[in-house]
């Protein structure tokens, strides 16, 4: 069987549908848009942008085997292999398996990898890159063995170190050079290859790693049992109760949105210092929210989506369900929020600058290590080295900033307790593949089953202090706006301040209301310095009237009422103040417009005026969303992204489908998938392109591969390769 598979479009031809169905799966860009045939599809799976992609998700035992086909050349077999890695008693076969079902190579005996990935491999395993002049593995065994005694320690630390050397300042360069050794490559030195694995006794690796490593750590170990459960509890709720306290933003304290996107950091230091929070917390919790669909803008503040609205008819566990899988699944990172990006440019949370590419699937596998090792605390350098396993090509950094990410925001959704998972991590890495709906159910059922029974009565103190024994009830949970918070815990505990009491009964808030509130709540009778406090309050409300209002109109009483009769008055918050005065809650370039509409002749008057005036002529922005009116929400036109679902492109299952349909021969395949499958059979096609003047030169060709919307090909006269856009290409 091994000899008849002549490329890798043969190989797929062998694949039943479940192993396809890996492939695709695995694979993902190979189905955007679907290839006509498994020919193409081979053909796109050897692109260099696929395969790069492909090698990404390897894991170091995966790569291994991969870099000792690269060192072996085409046809090498898996003794060969397990004797460049030193391991014969290796189960090579499933990693073997794993690379054939995910299009990287091909062949049973006589293996081959893709050549998009032989090229990229220039420095397998650290190894130098071949060269015309490298010794043969009999001659770089002799140097070795010719080679100083003296250079013995150095050569040690050279074995596993990489092949390409910077120039120190001492004279081994020099001494190196003399043994052969080593030979010069620009300002650096270069350890050919084969000296390089004569060096390793002719291994690539140290080791092989089959397994990852074990992230040591300590037992955990509770004083007092259920004090984690607790702390994880508390946590999920306060990250529930911070949302639900910063989307009640008003007009004054609403924070803004910068221009390229994004919330300003001294909004996110002011938000987490009102919250009394530390800045990691409030921004994992308000990128969530974003995430998740509840929070987002109208191009000039923040504010919270018909979403959250329609969320807030649920009770605290559902609303932080969709926190955690919004989380989960995204591959934002909220500690990623203030750090400059390739261009220097801080990351603003809440935009795009906090995507990191892969992001969510490491943090999912660091979820599943973390699970993997229950009731231990897992220090941070383990979490590095395992996740460095599972994604040997990260760089370290991002790896590191990925730990850190999961640690520190995990934490603040009550999600992890230091390096261990919580119940409700647990829960959550346990519905990390189900369907959302079912996901949000368990987590939302996990909540409620921790968390303590809400308590609707309080204890009142002689010292103003309002004591909630336990977790409140949403009914209890207003008090906050009466009062200031003094602690929070197993109980809450508040605190009726004269500045409290005046802020809420400018809020509209009524004050016999929280008395008869208190009265039922509360056990024993109204403390009387309370009572006096409240009312005192009321009596001095009122003394001045303030209300909103950002334009006036003077005029004729008749041009006022006939203003006020137009249709969009009410809208515009137009109200009379006197006979010739009346003022609105909308901007005046759009009393200018409904002045203009009942056909007067509006004046603009003072510098705001000119403003508007000039504005009012442009008309509104397109797509602008309306602003918040007095109490009234804002509705959000620009929406943020939404908790990533199920996909709604093509499922690998039908994707197969319509493969074996193609190969059948149904259907007509398109000039990219005929460039495919000529890629993938080596074949010599002619091709028509079109030139800047609409002429078309015939070209013989073979196609070597399509991406990007760009072909490359090799001319069949003289072997040169050239680049084409695809839609300047015709095959008629």
């Amino acid at each position: 069987m091994a000899d008849s598979l002549r490329s890798l479009a043969d190989s797929l031809r062998r694949f039943d549908d479940q192993r396809l169905e890996r492939l695709l799966s695995a694979r993902p860009d190979l189905l955007h848009p679907l290839p006509h045939g498994l020919g193409a599809l081979a053909a796109r799976a050897t692109g260099s942008l696929s395969a790069r992609r492909a090698l990404g998700t390897l894991t170091a035992a995966e790569l291994a085997v991969v870099d000792a086909l690269a060192v072996l050349g085409d046809g090498a077999s898996p003794p060969q292999i397990a004797a460049l890695l030193d391991a014969p008693n290796t189960p090579l076969a499933a990693h073997l398996e794993h690379l054939r079902t995910i299009a990287l190579l091909w062949g049973e005996d006589e293996l081959r990898l893709v050549r998009a990935v032989r090229e990229g491999l220039r420095s397998p395993a650290g190894l130098a890159p071949v060269h015309a002049e490298d010794p043969s593995a009999d001659e770089a065994r002799a140097l070795l063995d010719r080679a100083p005694a003296e250079l013995g320690p150095a050569l040690d630390r050279l074995r596993w170190a990489p092949g390409r050397l910077e120039v120190g300042t001492g004279d081994l360069a020099d001494r190196l050079l003399a043994a052969g050794i080593a030979v010069a490559d620009g300002s650096a030195l270069r350890i050919p290859r084969s000296v390089h694995l004569a060096l390793r006794g002719g291994r690539l690796l140290a080791s092989f790693p089959q397994d990852p490593p074990d992230p040591g750590g300590a037992e955990i170990r509770e004083r007092i049992p259920g004090t984690r459960t607790a702390g994880a509890v508390e946590r999920a709720l306060d990250a529930v109760r911070v949302l639900d306290s910063v989307l009640g933003w008003d007009d004054e304290t609403a924070p803004g949105v910068l221009r390229r996107g994004g919330l300003p950091q001294r909004d996110l230091r002011r938000l987490a210092a009102d919250a009394g929070i530390q800045e990691v917390t409030a921004a994992t919790i308000l990128q969530s929210g974003w995430l998740a669909g509840l929070l987002g803008h109208d191009g000039e503040t923040w504010a919270p989506t018909a979403d959250w609205a329609e969320l807030w008819q649920h009770g605290p566990e559902h609303r932080w369900a969709e926190l955690a899988l919004a989380w989960a699944h995204g591959d934002h990172l909220a500690v990623a929020a203030g750090e400059a990006d390739a261009t220097g440019t801080p990351r603003a949370l809440l935009s795009e600058a906090t995507r990191i590419d892969q992001g969510a699937a490491r943090r999912a596998r660091l979820l599943r290590i973390l699970a993997a090792h229950p009731g231990r605390d897992l220090p941070e350098q383990g979490l590095h080295a395992a996740l460095a396993w599972w994604h040997p090509l990260v760089p370290a950094r991002t790896l590191a900033r990925d730990v850190r990410a999961v640690l520190d925001e995990g934490a603040a959704l009550g999600l992890l307790d230091g390096g261990a998972l919580t119940v409700l991590g647990e829960t959550l890495v346990e519905v990390l593949g189900a369907d959302l709906p079912t996901a949000d159910a368990r987590l939302t059922e996990a909540l409620v089953g921790f968390a303590p029974a809400p308590v609707d009565e309080v204890l009142l103190g002689a010292d103003l202090t309002i004591v909630v024994p336990g977790r409140p009830s949403p009914r209890l949970a207003a008090l906050e706006t009466w009062t200031e918070v003094v602690s929070r815990g197993g109980a809450l505990t508040l605190r009726a301040t004269p500045a409290s009491v005046r802020g809420a009964l400018q809020e509209g808030r009524d004050a016999e209301e929280l008395l008869g509130f208190l009265r039922e709540a509360s056990r024993t009778p109204i403390p009387q310095a309370l009572e006096y406090l409240v009312h005192d309050e009321q009596r001095r409300l009122g003394q001045v009237h303030v209300g909103p209002a950002r334009a006036y109109v003077t005029g004729e009483e008749d041009a006022i009422a006939l203003l006020l009769a137009q249709p969009g008055a009410a809208s515009a918050g137009l109200q009379r103040l006197a006979p010739r005065v009346a003022i609105a809650a909308c901007e005046p370039r759009m009393l200018l417009r409904l002045a203009a509409a009942a056909g007067l002749s509006p004046l603009a008057d003072g510098d705001a005026g000119a403003q508007a005036l000039r504005l009012g002529a442009r008309g509104p922005a397109d797509g602008a969303a309306a602003r918040r009116s007095g109490g009234e929400a804002v509705e959000q036109l620009v929406r943020a992204p939404a908790t990533p679902g199920p996909s709604a492109l093509l499922e690998p299952a039908e994707a197969v489908a319509r493969l074996r349909r193609a190969e059948s021969g149904e259907g007509a395949p398109s000039t990219v998938d005929l460039l495919l499958e000529a890629s993938a059979a080596g074949r010599i096609m002619s091709l028509g392109i079109v030139d800047g003047r609409g002429g078309i030169e015939r070209v013989d060709a073979v196609p070597l591969g399509v991406e990007d919307g760009r072909l490359r090909a090799r001319a069949a006269s003289d072997g040169e390769e050239f680049t084409v856009l695809v839609q300047r290409v015709t095959l008629d």
